[in-house]
């Protein structure tokens, strides 16, 4: 069983230039998605020892920083992704983690209870990886031992962690989620 503290960082430093407007702003269920995802990670509890946001938005920054995130700043999000999990891994490693949860805003139907039941049985699985998943389909969130992050931080481009997780099949755990729609990403309003 894993024992080393987790840090889950949030990515909120994304364009979002499908979605024509503030994409961590809009709301579902009167909650704006960014707020949404910070709540699931908050309420993991001890579970989450570090809770990072990667962002490049003052507002967010503001707001999450109340709430006991550790700020990074993107200053650079044209740099896609991967610029993000840099980021995240490298505050991961100054707070002591020993294993890192990236966790995107844009995922509005994720369930708490699917979050920590993911990040319970990935802690005691024998994976150093661990993904969610649907029927065969791996999604967000993503969950990484200290073994990848320096292929983690060598990564570019707005293809994150998705790359070290295909090229180590092996060492990833799969959880299966409840319902399709919990890996579903929302990137552009609905109705568009």
């Amino acid at each position: 069983m894993k024992t080393d503290p987790l840090a889950v960082v949030l990515l909120a430093a994304g364009a979002g230039r499908r979605f024509e407007g503030d994409k961590l702003f809009y709301s579902i269920d009167g909650i704006p998605m960014y707020r949404r995802a910070a709540g699931l990670v908050s309420g993991l509890g001890d579970e989450a020892a570090v809770k990072i946001v990667v962002t490049g938005d003052e507002r967010i920054a503001s707001d999450l920083e109340k709430s006991g995130f550790t700020v990074v700043w993107n200053r650079e999000p044209e740099r896609g992704i991967s610029r993000s999990a840099a980021l995240g891994v490298e505050a991961a490693e100054m707070a002591g983690a020993g294993a890192v949860c990236f966790l995107v805003c844009d995922q509005p139907w994720l369930r708490r209870e699917t979050l920590a039941g993911f990040l319970a049985a990935w802690k005691t699985s024998r994976k150093s990886m661990g993904s969610l998943t649907f029927h065969g389909r791996a999604g967000n969130p993503a969950v990484f031992g200290k073994t990848w992050w320096e292929e983690l931080k060598q990564l570019s481009g707005d293809r994150g962690g998705r790359q070290v997780l295909n090229r180590h099949p092996e060492e990833v755990f799969f959880y299966e989620a409840a319902e399709e729609r919990e890996l579903e990403d929302v990137d552009r309003k609905p109705g568009m």
